[in-house]
């Protein structure tokens, strides 16, 4: 029943880390969690468990659990991994992707919009489940875990990329134009938008990191 219990409660405060609600390097209070949850102390540090498993929290000795954040040594690695990785993906989606799995993700898009442009505590999920949708038709399991990890890996960077200006309208059009190029079956389009919405992300979140004084 404690697994049950862990698994529930990682699974929520994953969500709240990825939708921006617990932030970056704040501390997780065990008190505060077994309140909301009603569970016990060993049901809670078992989820930590499993978020720091994640690379979503760390235990740091004196202070308790936080919210990972990244380096930019981190940040550059992840990236370029999620590249190389999600153009490979790239590649075996055009080449299996049916047209109903299209017209699904077309469908899906607009609801996505709608999270997007009502900036609902959804829309950072609603997207993420865009992106699994179209990689889902790679036909590889083992690659589209590595990216959803690497995806969650980086929660940090999505998640300062939404607070940018103009960024929910352009990832709208970057989602209209990755299923144009799924029904085009345009490989060169597709990985040239893949690649640009990555690299966006990472160069913004970068810029703001040194700006701080952070690097």
């Amino acid at each position: 029943m404690s697994s049950i219990n862990s698994i529930r409660v990682s699974e929520e405060i994953e969500r709240d880390i990825l939708s921006g609600y617990f932030k970056p390097r704040e501390r997780l209070i065990e008190m505060d969690l077994i309140s909301r949850f009603g569970v016990s102390r060993t049901v809670i540090r078992e989820a930590f468990k499993r978020l720091e498993a994640k690379g979503l929290v760390r235990a740091i000795p004196y202070r308790g659990v936080v919210v990972s954040d990244l380096t930019v040594e981190e940040i550059e690695e992840i990236y370029f991994i999620r590249i190389k990785l999600e153009k490979i993906a790239a590649q075996l989606v055009i080449k299996h992707i049916t047209p109903h799995e299209v017209r699904e993700l077309k469908q899906f898009s607009k609801e996505v919009e709608k999270h997007l442009r009502q900036k609902t505590h959804q829309m950072i999920e609603k997207d993420s489940q865009f992106h699994q949708m179209i990689f889902k038709a790679c036909r590889n399991s083992y690659l589209c875990e590595l990216i959803d990890f690497l995806r969650t890996k980086a929660h940090i960077v999505r998640f300062n990329a939404w607070s940018l200006p103009h960024r929910i309208e352009q990832s709208i059009s970057e989602h209209r134009e990755m299923v144009k190029a799924l029904e085009k079956r345009d490989l060169k389009r597709f990985e040239n938008l893949i690649v640009r919405h990555l690299t966006y992300s990472k160069k913004s979140y970068l810029s703001q990191l040194k700006g701080m004084g952070e690097a």
